[in-house]
């Protein structure tokens, strides 16, 4: 019996098996550096995903803003004003609606904003100015303490109404800084806006343009 010699040889691999495992080996290398590339596509659209899952709770906040700025930008600019019924400290109610025929400055403000007590002195300037000639102010402060709101307008000296909003005015107006001030006119349309405070020149200058018509 002739007796096959070779593979059998204690030891010793089969002749095929160095080969198989390269080109294992070889295959493996080409799936990992040949794997499609809409992987990497798939992940970055992922995060994207959760970065605007991430942004759309957030809001931006209330906040002072140290200079004023004209802008006609604002979608309420050559509209009617958003109407809106609010309650001074002591209840009684004010309507912008009992306003109409009167130029009116809406503003936005509040006690802890420094921006909106540096303008108040030419506010109160121009309503004893102008109050006479059709001139009106409200003072339309959020989630203030009626207390709160009453000290510092007496503090001050303030003749004008403050109002009370629980913040939909707010939102209605889009007042989103503070302080924020509308001017609207006679027939209720919204003419002007700006954002932060004003001084006495630009105040007098768009009551008395508004007042001319």
């Amino acid at each position: 019996m002739q007796q096959q010699i070779g593979d059998n040889i204690p030891g010793k691999r089969p002749a095929g098996a160095k080969r198989g495992r390269a080109v294992g080996r070889q295959g493996l290398a080409q799936r990992l550096f040949s794997r499609p590339r809409w992987g990497i596509a798939v992940i970055a659209i992922l995060i994207g995903v959760v970065a605007l899952i991430g942004t759309m709770g957030a809001r931006p906040k209330v906040s002072p803003s140290v200079a004023a700025e004209s802008t006609d930008m604002a979608p309420e600019v050559g509209k009617l004003a958003p109407t809106f019924s609010l309650a001074t400290p002591e209840g009684a109610p004010v309507s912008l609606a009992s306003l109409r025929g009167q130029v009116v400055l809406v503003n936005f403000w509040a006690t802890w904003c420094p921006p909106c007590r540096a303008e108040m002195p030419a506010i109160e300037a121009a309503y004893e100015r102008y109050g006479g000639q059709g001139f009106a102010v409200v003072a339309v402060t959020a989630n203030e303490q009626p207390a709160d709101v009453t000290d510092f307008f007496n503090s001050r000296g303030l003749s004008f109404p403050a109002l009370l909003d629980d913040g939909r005015v707010h939102a209605a107006y889009r007042a989103s800084g503070l302080p924020s001030s509308f001017f609207i006119d006679r027939q209720g349309v919204v003419r002007a806006v700006y954002r932060g405070a004003m001084s006495d020149a630009v105040i007098t200058s768009e009551v008395e343009r508004l007042l001319s018509e």
